[in-house]
């Protein structure tokens, strides 16, 4: 057994190498080029079903073959006409023959076991072992097992489950069955585990879309740099996430015309119609803040008609290098730009809808606090005297214009912007302010 075995193993090693090679993927750019075609090998044999029969079944045959091949080399086929003479028997040593239908059973049952392909092919290679075997043991190499019931009982008939052919028969078909099921069992298994597996697969992937949905809405709903701090995190009702800006600019846009716009009536399906117009102006505006240079600017919530945004809040720097982006006042200077580019939409959207909508702009700049006020629906806003300036600004500004503090006028001019003076106005809450308008054309 050993000889014919050891004589096999370089051909089983080099079929077994074929599926280990594909470990050698990793070190694939550090090979010689002349040998990169090795760890392909491998994927080779994986993604074609007939390579992958081939190299099991020749696998399976060899085992199955060497089982029984040294049963064909012992000697004994003339055994009959010495059966008279016991010395003679002894030599060729017979007691052999049980131990080769022990070594085909073991075979069968490797088969079994440690193979794992589809059960037609095991059924298939296990039915022509036991064919062969049963050839093997009960009709070319009969006589040897007649000679060895003469040398063990003296000529003299044994019982049935002494005769070592019935047996060898038996036992054959004992373990064909048992394999049959085993392979019956083992593919079920496979099946379902595959099943499972497919199912786990599809539920996680549905986990992952589903994750990577609620980042898009978390991400629509806070800023980004926001939603990073929630994303992964059971946020309870006493957390806060608040954090203070030293120098950001707060804008409000507000349509007042829109208030005379809107009425009740069946003509408007009871006002839907002015809805929908204005969620097409806010949607307009929204679709600005895709644009790279408004990437600093954030939209904070829309109050009725008025569209409020900040620009500042996103600064991830150091401390040194958020002090020189702060002096330079490129926030400041991109929502002013955002607020050029708004009421440039806006007259597009009027050319388009026979409308004569107008702006009113108001815009301030000062340190204030961000922060998320509710876990289960949170809201993003901003808070200090900076927003309520701005608001002001607003609120008490003229159409198609953009009113800003005194403050805010001196870093506009520093950025290139020239301003009109429109004198002092009463603030509610803050007495009388010098106000300024900025020069868009």
């Amino acid at each position: 057994m050993a000889v014919s075995y050891g004589a096999t193993f370089p051909v089983l090693v080099l079929l077994l190498s074929i599926v280990f090679t594909g470990y050698l993927e990793r070190w694939r750019s550090k090979m010689p080029w002349s040998v990169q075609w090795i760890p392909g090998l491998s994927r080779g044999v994986s993604t074609r079903a007939a390579l992958r029969v081939l190299v099991v079944s020749l696998c399976v045959l060899i085992t199955l073959l060497m089982a029984a091949l040294n049963f064909v080399f012992i000697p004994g086929n003339n055994c009959t006409s010495i059966s008279t003479n016991r010395t003679e028997l002894e030599a060729l040593k017979l007691y052999t023959v049980p131990y080769y239908l022990y070594c085909c059973l073991l075979a069968m049952l490797g088969v079994v076991v440690f193979v794992r392909t589809c059960m037609s092919v095991k059924a298939l290679l296990l039915t022509l072992a036991v064919v062969v075997y049963l050839v093997l043991f009960l009709y070319i190499y009969a006589p040897r097992s007649n000679c060895l019931v003469d040398l063990l009982y003296n000529g003299t008939k044994p019982g049935v489950l002494k005769e070592p052919k019935i047996m060898a028969g038996v036992w054959l078909f004992m373990f064909y069955s048992i394999c049959l099921i085993l392979t019956r069992q083992d593919e079920l298994g496979c099946r379902v585990e595959f099943l499972l597996e497919h199912c786990f697969q599809s539920e996680r992937e549905e986990m992952e879309t589903m994750e990577n949905v609620n980042k898009l809405l978390l991400q629509n709903v806070l800023p980004l740099h926001v939603a990073c701090f929630f994303m992964g995190k059971t946020i309870r009702n006493q957390d806060l996430y608040s954090t203070s800006c030293d120098c950001v600019c707060v804008m409000f846009a507000s349509v007042p015309q829109f208030k005379e716009f809107y009425s009740e009536s069946s003509a408007n399906r009871d006002g839907l119609e002015c809805l929908r117009f204005l969620n097409e102006i806010i949607s307009d505006f929204d679709e600005l803040l895709s644009k790279p240079k408004f990437s600093s600017v954030e939209k904070i919530k829309t109050i009725g008609s008025t569209y409020m945004a900040a620009a500042g809040l996103n600064k991830t720097a150091s401390g040194e290098e958020r002090k020189e982006t702060e002096m330079s006042y490129s926030h400041v200077r991109c929502m002013l730009e955002f607020a050029i580019a708004l009421m440039g939409k806006l007259e597009l959207i009027n050319t388009h809808s026979f409308n004569s909508f107008k702006l009113r702009i108001g815009i301030n700049h000062g340190p204030v606090i961000a922060g998320v006020i509710g876990a289960l629906k949170p809201q993003y806003d901003i808070w200090g005297n900076s927003v309520n300036v701005a608001s002001r600004m607003d609120s008490t500004g003229v159409l198609d214009k953009i009113q800003v503090t005194e403050e805010t006028a001196q870093v506009v001019q520093s950025l290139g912007y020239s301003v009109t003076l429109r004198g002092v106005v009463n603030v509610k809450g803050k007495g009388e302010l010098t106000t300024y308008f900025i020069n868009t054309d």
